[in-house]
């Protein structure tokens, strides 16, 4: 699934005007939502009190891990380019359902981000 969604990040950025990039910034669009979902859980775990909300040093390291981790995942030899290969045989019937999955994929993963936000009242 994380390939998955990898693939449709870099579609959707290699339809935009910045498409020379789109391997690079379909995975750091990716790792911001992902980083978006941890934070979105850390802030449930913190309103039942289980984990402090994350400090400013410890928001850099989970952002900067993600992107760590993407990177070593889609960069080390090459992988983004069999997964690209992988999915891009598509029919348009595919493609299509694929979109629908990433648009859901964002919208939840922000409406949930600030119903959790607006659950604490912005809270810390």
């Amino acid at each position: 699934m994380i390939d998955y969604l990898y693939y449709r990040f870099y579609r959707l950025w290699l339809h935009s005007s910045l498409a020379e990039g789109a391997v690079f910034m379909g995975m750091l669009m990716f790792s911001v939502i992902l980083s978006t979902n941890v934070l979105t859980v850390w802030g449930m775990l913190t309103r039942y009190g289980i984990v402090a909300y994350p400090s400013d040093i410890q928001y850099y390291i989970i952002e900067g891990g993600i992107i760590a981790l993407l990177s070593w995942r889609f960069f080390f030899r090459k992988r983004y380019d069999r997964i690209i290969a992988r999915y891009d045989d598509e029919s348009p019937v595919q493609r299509k359902s694929g979109a629908w999955v990433l648009a859901l994929y964002v919208v939840s993963t922000i409406a949930v981000f600030f119903l959790e936000a607006l659950q604490r009242q912005g809270k810390i």
